[in-house]
């Protein structure tokens, strides 16, 4: 049996994305290519759909290009009833990890010993913010 070698229809629909940002910023595909360490051919692969960009140079196309790495899936299917769960915590993780304090609380937390005195500095936590 012959395997299809046609692009995957999010692959196509990544690169079109891509170009459409691309030329928005009035870039080449030579530019872009110089930028990524490629050759434009590889940048016209990609934005064909022909080859799929994998997530690294998906990433430094991004920071490139000044773009959210989502816009290049924006107008896909998302899945239906997403778990954005492992998301929001992740967010929310990043965001105490940035407030001052955050990373020098963390360190203190973990390093108490007694779960009932981590649970009273959560208590604790907790009406301080309802208070606020």
């Amino acid at each position: 049996m012959a395997e299809d070698k046609s692009p995957d229809p999010v692959d196509i629909h990544v690169g079109r994305r891509l170009r459409m940002r691309r030329k928005d910023l009035g870039y080449s595909q030579q530019a872009l290519a110089d930028a990524l360490g490629l050759t434009f051919q590889q940048v016209q692969k990609y934005e064909g759909g022909a080859n799929r960009i994998s997530a690294s140079k998906l990433h430094a196309t991004a920071m490139f290009l000044k773009t959210p790495i989502g816009f290049f899936f924006e107008g896909l299917d998302d899945p239906e009833e997403a778990d954005t769960t492992a998301a929001e915590l992740a967010n929310e993780m990043a965001r105490f990890w940035q407030a001052p304090g955050g990373p020098e609380l963390a360190r203190a937390y973990v390093a108490i010993a007694s779960s009932g005195m981590r649970k009273h500095l959560v208590d604790l936590a907790r009406a301080i913010a309802e208070d606020e």
